[in-house]
Parts: structure tokens; C-alpha cells; sequence
């Protein structure tokens, strides 16, 4: 039963803040001439006009590449999600033969209910999401662990994800492989609206024999 409750609140988190950059609008594919002309002679839309239209369309429907915008409030069986802060421009890191991208930070409010609220012990999460992307860029076995990052916040918080509703990031790299997944942090002292920065601390990478292969990482995401 735990188990089965755990699979919905990560399913119901994720699902809620998921990029959608790949995603097309219904109608933006749809070649010009599929247009039909009245039979009373009316006068043929000019094809600049329609491309017009389907751009701003496009640009509405994806705004930024995420399906969510901050300030958008998200409700499902797992109750009420407020997107609260996002950042999407953070700068790329490295650190030995690891590429770290970070798609997104985002600090979120959510009143929940039913059984979510009942595997939480609450009817109220604040917390920090973060989505990393990592790359092994050679052909060595390392090992690094974007999963044990910690994180400190301008609120005075230090905090360790939270292992029931992260993806597990396996920490061994085989080779030339790319992993990634979505990290919560639970926010114990403070509200998401009160979170301006997040410190992200990772050790650095390491080869078999337990030599580093490259620098902690150490770096601030503002909102």
C-alpha cells in the first residue's frame, strides 16, 4: 500500500511541472492550402495571416517550453499545486568528465489530500524541485551523485532530498552515458514564496579508486 502511494505522489509531482518543450500545437503542422474557401465567393485568407495566427497560437500554448507558468495553480486527486518561482536559465557545470545541466529549480506550495495527505503525515508541502541532467563525457567508469546533492536556501534552511519522492539517479556512469531525474527537497522552516536562492552542493566525481576526478560543485540558482 505505501509503495503504491509513494508511485502516485512522484507520478502526481513530476506530471504536474513537466516540460512539455517537445510537445507541437494541435494545428501547427497543418499545411496552409487545407483551408477551405466558402462556395459564395468570399475572399481567400491571405497565407501570411495564417501564419501570423498559428505562431501567437503557438506561443501561447508553450510559453517557455513548460506547460505550467509560475503563478499557475495545478489541481488534481492529489489536491492543489501552486507553482510559485521558476528558473530555467542556469548556467551548464562541469567538474572532471561529468556535464551537469540543470532544466529547471522551482519552489512550489500544495495543499494535498486523500491518500497523498495521508503518506505525507500533512495536508501541506512547501518544496524545492530540481531537475538534473548529467553526462559522463568519457569512456571511464566514474561514479558521481547528483542524488545526494544538498541544498541550502536564503531562509536558512540545509536540506537533503527527499528519498520516498526523488528519482533515483544510479551513481555509477559506464562509459559515455547520460542520466537524469527530478529531486525534492521538503522544506521544513519556510514557505516557497520566501525562497529567493538555492545553494546546490554535489561531490565531486570519482574514478575506482576513489581519486577525484574533478572539484565539488558549489553554485547559486536565484529566482
Amino acid at each position: 500500500m505505501k509503495k503504491g502511494i509513494f508511485s502516485l505522489l512522484v507520478a502526481l509531482l513530476i506530471a504536474l511541472l513537466a516540460a512539455c518543450g517537445t510537445e507541437e500545437p494541435s494545428n501547427a503542422d497543418e499545411p496552409t492550402d487545407d483551408v477551405e474557401v466558402e462556395e459564395n465567393g468570399d475572399e481567400e485568407v491571405p497565407e501570411e495571416d495564417l501564419d501570423e495566427d498559428a505562431d501567437t497560437e503557438e506561443t501561447t500554448s508553450s510559453d517557455n517550453g513548460w506547460d505550467h507558468q509560475v503563478g499557475d495553480v495545478i489541481e488534481n486527486d492529489g489536491g492543489s499545486f501552486t507553482l510559485v518561482s521558476r528558473q530555467d536559465e542556469i548556467d551548464t557545470q562541469e567538474t572532471g568528465p561529468i556535464v551537469l545541466n540543470v532544466a529547471q529549480v522551482n519552489a512550489t506550495s500544495a495543499q494535498i489530500e486523500g491518500d497523498l495527505a495521508n503518506f505525507m503525515e500533512t495536508d501541506e508541502i512547501e518544496y524545492i524541485q530540481i531537475d538534473f541532467e548529467v553526462e559522463n563525457t568519457s569512456e571511464e567508469t566514474i561514479t558521481f551523485f547528483a542524488g545526494q546533492a544538498t541544498i541550502t536556501t536564503n531562509t536558512g534552511e540545509q536540506l537533503e532530498s527527499d528519498m520516498w519522492l526523488s528519482d533515483h539517479i544510479d551513481g555509477e556512469y559506464i562509459g559515455a552515458v547520460r542520466k537524469s531525474g527530478s529531486q525534492f527537497f521538503i522544506l521544513e522552516n519556510s514557505k516557497a514564496e520566501d525562497i529567493e536562492w538555492v545553494r546546490i552542493l554535489i561531490n565531486a566525481p570519482f574514478d575506482d579508486d576513489w581519486n577525484d576526478l574533478g572539484e565539488d560543485l558549489d553554485f547559486t540558482v536565484e529566482f
